[in-house]
This record gives C-alpha cells, sequence and structure tokens, in this order.
C-alpha cells in the first residue's frame, strides 16, 4: 500500500503512524524466533521429509528391455527344444543389441529344424552387416533352397554377391525375381553403372523411382549414368534433384530426433515381443499364458494391431463373442482397409445379434474387398437369416457363386432361390453344389426339402 493510503486508514494520526514500525519489527522477531525454534525441533527429534524418486525415461527404458528379454528366457527355459522358442528368443537378443546370442540361437534354431528359411536368412543379415558378405552368401543361398520364393532373401544375397565383385550373378539373381523392389532396382541400376553398361542402369534407376519417388539415390545414380554417356545437362539436372531430397530427408531426419521418445519405441518393441511369444504358446497349447502377454501388449501399444487381432480370434474361437468384439472394433479403426478383419467383425455382430452393425461391415467389406466372394456371402446370409431384403440376398448370393464357384455359394444361393419362391433355380442350383460336393450331406437334403415343396 502507499503511504497516503495508511495515512487515511489511520485516521491521519501521526503519532500512531511513527509507533507501527516498532510493533511490526517486534511481531517479525518473534516469528523468526519460533521458526528458529521450529528448524532446531526438526534437527534434533524429526526426521527429514522424504520425496519419492521421479522415474526417468532412462529408468522405464531399463524396466521395459528387463521385461522383455525376461519373457524370452522364460519362454526358452520352459521350451528349450523347441525351434521358435529358440529362434524367437535370438531375435530379443538381437533387438536388445547382443547379436553374438542371437546368432548363436539362430543357429541352435537351424540344428533344432534344419528347414528354418528365416533364421537362415537371419544368420545372413547379420554376416551382411558385419561385413562378411562370403558368411551371408552362405546362408543367403541356404534360405533361398529352402524358400525359393523369399524376396527379401534373394535381394540380400544379391547384394552380398555385388559386395564380392560377383557382378554378373548379381544381376541374373535379381533377374529371377518376379519383381523387385524399389531398393532391388537401384542395386540393379548399381550393378549395371560397375558393369559400365549406363543405359542398362538408366533402366533399373527410373524404375526405382517409379516406385519410390521420394528416395534421393535412383537420382544420383542418375546423374552418374548421364555423366557416363556425356549428356552434363542431366547429370547436373539429376545431381541437384538428389541434393534436394537429400536435404528434405536430413530435415526430416532431424525432425524427428527433435521430437524421438524413446521410452515410446521401446515400448512398441516390447509389445511386439509380447505379440509373438504369444504366438508360440498359443502353438504349444498354453491359450492362457498367450491371452496374457497380448493383452499386455494391447497395453503398452495402442497402435499394435495385430496383438488385437490374436485376441479377437482367441475369444471367438472360445465363444467370448463380446470381448471378441470390443477386440475386432479396436483393430478394424487401427487398420479399416482390412477386409478380413471386417469381416470377422460382422460375424461377430450376427453371433451378438447387432445385425444393423453386421450390415453395415459387411457392405464395408463388399467396398473393400470387390473381387472376393465372402462379403456378398455374409450380407446375403444375415437377410436370408433375418428375412429381410430377400431379392438382395439372392442377388449378393449370385455374386458369390459367380466369383467363386463353389458348393457352398452355389447351396446359399439355392436356399435364396427358394425363399423368393424360386424352386426351379432353386433346384438347379442345388443341383450345382451336389456336382461339386457329392457327399455333402447338407446338400442333399436341402435338394430332398426343395423336391418335396415341388410335389
Amino acid at each position: 500500500m502507499s503511504k497516503r493510503h495508511i495515512s487515511r486508514s489511520n485516521g491521519g494520526n501521526p503519532s500512531r503512524q511513527r509507533a507501527r514500525p516498532t510493533t511490526v519489527w517486534i511481531c517479525v522477531s518473534v516469528l523468526v524466533a519460533l521458526v528458529a525454534a521450529g528448524v532446531v525441533g526438526l534437527k534434533k527429534g524429526s526426521p527429514r521429509p522424504s520425496f519419492p524418486r521421479v522415474e526417468t525415461d532412462a529408468d522405464q527404458d531399463r524396466q521395459l528391455r528387463r521385461e522383455q528379454l525376461e519373457i524370452a528366457e522364460k519362454l526358452l527355459t520352459e521350451f528349450p527344444t523347441n525351434d521358435d522358442a529358440v529362434y524367437f528368443t535370438g531375435l530379443v537378443h538381437e533387438d536388445q543389441g547382443n547379436t553374438e546370442q542371437a546368432m548363436k540361437l539362430w543357429a541352435r534354431s537351424i540344428e533344432l529344424d534344419p528347414t528354418r528359411a528365416d533364421a537362415n536368412e537371419s544368420l545372413g543379415q547379420a554376416s551382411l552387416l558385419r561385413d562378411d558378405y562370403a558368411g551371408a552368401e552362405k546362408y543367403f543361398r541356404r534360405a533361398l533352397e529352402i524358400d525359393t520364393n523369399s524376396p527379401s532373401a534373394r535381394f540380400r544375397l544379391a547384394k552380398a554377391l555385388s559386395q564380392q565383385g560377383q557382378l554378373q550373378e548379381a544381376v541374373s539373381m535379381l533377374e529371377q525375381a518376379g519383381s523387385l523392389s524399389a531398393e532391388g532396382y537401384r542395386l540393379m541400376g548399381e550393378v549395371f553403372q560397375q558393369l559400365n553398361q549406363p543405359r542398362r542402369a538408366i533402366t533399373n534407376y527410373e524404375a526405382a523411382i517409379k516406385l519410390k519417388p521420394d528416395s534421393p539415390e535412383p537420382y544420383y545414380g542418375l546423374s552418374q549414368a548421364f555423366a557416363k554417356l556425356g549428356d552434363a545437362e542431366k547429370s547436373r539436372e539429376y545431381l541437384e534433384k538428389s541434393a534436394a531430397l537429400r536435404k528434405e530427408a536430413d530435415d526430416q531426419a532431424r525432425r524427428l530426433r527433435a521430437n524421438f521418445d524413446s521410452v515410446a519405441v521401446t515400448r512398441q518393441s516390447v509389445a511386439r515381443t509380447h505379440t509373438d511369444a504369444g504366438r508360440v504358446y498359443i502353438v504349444l497349447g498354453n491359450a492362457r499364458k498367450a491371452e496374457e502377454l497380448w493383452l499386455r501388449a494391447a497395453a503398452l501399444d495402442p497402435q499394435n494391431v495385430l496383438c488385437r487381432l490374436q485376441l479377437a480370434v482367441l475369444y471367438q474361437q472360445t465363444r467370448r463373442d463380446r470381448e471378441a468384439l470390443q477386440f475386432y472394433e479396436q483393430a478394424a479403426k487401427l487398420d479399416p482397409r482390412d477386409g478380413l478383419t471386417q469381416l470377422n467383425l460382422g460375424r461377430v455382430c450376427m453371433k451378438l445379434n447387432q445385425t444393423e452393425q453386421a450390415e453395415r461391415v459387411f457392405k464395408e467389406v463388399i467396398r473393400l474387398e470387390p473381387k472376393r466372394p465372402e462379403g456378398y456371402s455374409a450380407l446375403a446370409q444375415l437377410y436370408l437369416q433375418t428375412r429381410s431384403n430377400l431379392p438382395d440376398a439372392e442377388r449378393l448370393a449370385g455374386v458369390a457363386a459367380e466369383l467363386a464357384p463353389e458348393g457352398l455359394y452355389f447351396a446359399q444361393l439355392s436356399q435364396a432361390r427358394a425363399q423368393n419362391g424360386n424352386q426351379e433355380s432353386a433346384l438347379s442350383a442345388i443341383n450345382r453344389a451336389i456336382e461339386l460336393q457329392p457327399k455333402n450331406p447338407q446338400f442333399i437334403q436341402m435338394r430332398e426339402t426343395i423336391l418335396a415343396m415341388k410335389r
């Protein structure tokens, strides 16, 4: 407050204004004495107050990594001779940076099952990263012998061959692939460049750009190839494009580093470990442990689709339909373009008599997968069960049978025609179903029913 305000509140008496500071100092002295006494009292008889330690990101990261490793080691302890458990534990060690132990476990999984293409490919990739190109070649060749259709093993083998100067064999390996990724075309371009074939290099670099237009490396390759052909203008143009894309990539990398959440990344990694461990447990017959791990994965990572699908399937198989619905809905929200997830969601809705939601979902399945019969058949079956939209049911069943001429779909078409009063065409459809599955008793019974209605 201002002095003028104090003066007014004291009635303007000067003597009282002069006496006030003495009173204030007395009060302050007493207060200081009391505080000092309190402090002394704390020092003599009372323990100092303790505050809980704040958990840092590093603490959380360590705890999560410990949890991740414990899950894998527990699985391995329970099933030491199961090749899936051994290979999986190797993946966890690799994720934690222990490549030596990972390679030992992958080698052990191959001893248990020599047909493991994945373990051979993992060993090959670890060797490739160590610049052991001959070792990498050996493992990638084994992986391809087991799984001749593996595009990743073929690409990595070509890379190992090119690093050893076996350029023609690298080209041959890539050419045997049914189709190449952007990285495959880029590697092919680099090999042709080393073979002094700039025009073929250009063709492959352009194919890489078509698949991945924001990648700077193929543009740099084009710059080098055109320089080899003496086209300085195009070489400069592509070099500038490569530099611009590289700058964009570097800027984006800086932004990612600035916003990098190490704990969130670790949670995602640990959630994947729980998901994969659960899949091993379910195969080995321990559904309860699998469920526990998948629930933990879902809690760790709200974006993990696979653990939610595994839970949904488990609950659907064990007739826990409301829980299945919950996780199918979550999975569908995370990946709305997965037609199979939508189809299973609709089927669970049907079991729960939620026909309006089921109808919406089945229509979405048809929109997502117009060339597959399942969505049409599911929606037709809904209409047949609810005895609604019967003409649409017949049309949809017809589309399903046309897309996949199988006994089941012709039997459904027969049912739809019968409910619409078309007995002759119903008989024709069930006869076709019986031709395809002559020993199916349900189809034979349906035919007898149609014939009885015609008499």
